[in-house]
């Protein structure tokens, strides 16, 4: 004969299976939330790269000094702008958006103007001791 009465079995079996998931329901942790995205490129990423560095960045014209100097803008830049110097004249005008390539150098007046003939030094104030790009290659898009 059987020791367990019919209730008692039906109970004994739903407390197994109460059991049962409550085990398997307390094992997994709960998902750990996703991440916010992050910007693959930091504001002023160019202006903080160590001199010497080869760089290729691409903005848009906002002016030109000289033939062999001009100002681009973009948001990577301290301030929005960064001067470069090119030994070749370039054909860009603003808004003109081109493609530099070169190195990245502390900018002194003194030391690039005949290289690069630079002209009156008024338009280069606000880039004095401020980074630049010695530009190896431009690209006009």
């Amino acid at each position: 004969m059987d020791r367990w009465r019919p209730g008692a079995r039906r109970a004994a079996v739903a407390l197994s299976a109460i059991v049962l998931l409550a085990a398997g329901c307390a094992g997994r942790p709960d998902p750990e939330p996703t991440p916010e995205p992050t910007p693959t490129v930091r504001l002023g990423t160019v202006a903080r790269a160590e001199v010497g560095a080869r760089l290729t960045v691409t903005a848009t014209v906002d002016r030109v000094v000289t033939g062999g100097a001009f100002v681009v803008r973009d948001v990577d830049f301290t301030d929005g702008t960064m001067l470069v110097l090119s030994a070749e004249p370039i054909t860009a005008e603003p808004p003109q958006l081109v493609t530099v390539s070169g190195a990245v150098v502390d900018f002194s007046y003194r030391e690039f103007a005949d290289r690069y003939d630079l002209g009156p030094s008024g338009p280069y104030r606000s880039f004095e001791g401020g980074r630049a790009i010695v530009a190896e290659k431009v690209t006009v898009h």
